[in-house]
């Protein structure tokens, strides 16, 4: 078990601590209204009412002992940073941090946090990819250029095996696991002798101009 602390109770943070109750953590959860630390009683170890730019208040409250920290407080980019740097100082060094701009990842990224998360960029990418072609399924962003995406098995891979395709040395994207829709089950590390079907779906990590190539090759 983790003693995690999330700051700031809007729709972000409200998801998080319900996500991280719900995987058996310690969660302690800090917001300036009295009102919304109430609704979430049920979700967390411990509610706090106040400012988390306090760095006496987050020290009263253990944040100096949390193996992990997000911060999700809006729009408001001073708070975001003032916090950042109060747990910082408190030696958290893992800080998880909600953004609402490509400029305030900026900002937050200068300070050395684990992450800055935009939530609104991410899921519009995976909508705008799944979109744009009907053999992505989902898609999920990492760095610049690159993501995870599962999609449809291409119609040149079919009845092929992991080994004859050797995707990795051919085009640098890696197969990471296969699900079977027919059977219900997922093969992470999958076997590469095994033949691919037209039930299987692939989740694929690499660059995505590539994937989309390697994708276009279903229509041909």
């Amino acid at each position: 078990m983790k003693r995690l602390l999330v700051v700031g109770l809007g729709n972000f943070g409200s998801w998080a601590v319900r996500a991280l109750h719900a995987l058996g953590h310690e969660v302690i959860a800090i917001d300036r209204k009295g009102d919304v630390v109430d609704r979430h009683a049920d979700a967390v170890t411990r509610g706090v009412v106040g400012d988390a730019t306090d760095i006496r208040l987050l020290k009263e409250i253990g944040a100096d002992s949390a193996d992990a920290a997000i911060v999700s407080t809006g729009g408001d980019l001073a708070a975001s940073i003032l916090t950042t740097l109060a747990l910082t100082d408190l030696g958290v060094k893992n800080i998880y941090v909600k953004v609402a701009s490509p400029e305030a990842a900026r900002a937050l990224e200068a300070l050395h946090v684990s992450e800055t998360i935009f939530p609104e960029r991410e899921a519009a990418y995976g909508l705008a990819h799944r979109i744009a072609s009907r053999s992505v399924l989902n898609y999920v962003p990492l760095s610049q250029g690159y993501s995870i995406q599962e999609i449809a098995i291409p119609d040149s891979w079919l009845g092929k095996t992991l080994r004859e395709l050797a995707l990795p040395q051919r085009h640098g994207i890696q197969v990471v696991a296969v699900y079977d829709l027919l059977a219900g089950s997922m093969h992470v590390a999958p076997d590469p002798d095994q033949p691919l079907k037209d039930s299987d779906l692939a989740i694929v990590a690499g660059k995505d101009d590539v994937v989309a190539k390697v994708i276009g090759e279903r229509s041909r």
